[in-house]
């Protein structure tokens, strides 16, 4: 069955999204434009995915655990995972910067509760990159049920593509923006999954690129058992 998907959404907890971008908003928004599958992926954060799962439920969309990392060589990895629980392991095990944000020069990074009201602000600078390796990073994704994805490899900044001038033969999927053209990375991506996304930091983006995935089911452990080519 296909299924129209997003895997790239900032909240606004990410300091680079819009503060409207709250779970309730999100989920709302993806499901009026049609979307059945998504994802939230804050940049070196998961605060905000609970609750937009549970949002995800009323409405009837799949809220997928993940989270976008930056790792030690400022590179962009799209994190998916089977279980909040998996999220919140994998988590626990990065090395995350504890330099204090500024939001009056990268903005705010916003916490919302089950009524989708702000309850407070990471106090840490979540632009900053993770004392990680991509190369670790990898290993403990896959520890935790989940997958690493290379995000936005058609992008010179923060692409794994434009860091490393290849794609280790790891990566069972890679994943190219909205912007970006699938034909020009053709040689890059021989043996690999692609999928498409929006990387939304507003509401407006969320699903600007109309794309399905062929799942058995609409669920988190289908998708990575799709991803890591179980299925």
């Amino acid at each position: 069955m296909n299924f129209l998907y997003d895997f790239h959404i900032h909240s606004a907890l990410s300091p680079c999204a819009d503060n409207d971008m709250s779970p309730a908003n999100i989920v709302a928004t993806a499901s009026a434009v049609g979307l059945e599958i998504i994802a939230i992926s804050d940049h070196n954060a998961i605060k905000n995915v609970d609750n937009a799962m549970k949002y995800g439920e009323l409405l009837g969309v799949t809220v997928v655990p993940a989270i976008e990392v930056q790792t030690n060589e400022d590179i962009h990895v799209l994190c998916l995972f089977r279980t909040l629980t998996d999220l919140e392991n994998f988590y626990k095990e990065i090395d995350f910067s504890d330099i204090p944000n500024r939001p009056d020069i990268f903005g705010e990074q916003l916490i919302f509760d089950e009524e989708d009201e702000v309850i407070g602000y990471e106090p840490t600078m979540l632009i900053n990159s993770a004392n990680i390796s991509e190369t670790d990073l990898y290993d403990i994704a896959n520890k935790h049920n989940g997958i690493a994805i290379p995000a936005h490899i058609d992008r010179d900044s923060y692409g794994l593509l434009a860091v490393l001038g290849g794609i280790p033969d790891e990566y069972k999927v890679v994943e190219i923006s909205s912007d970006g053209a699938v034909q020009d990375f053709i040689n890059h991506t021989k043996g690999k999954r692609v999928i498409t996304d929006s990387d939304a930091h507003t509401l407006g983006d969320i699903g600007k690129k109309r794309s399905l995935i062929d799942l058995p089911e609409c669920s988190a452990n289908a998708l990575i058992d799709f991803l890591q080519g179980k299925i």
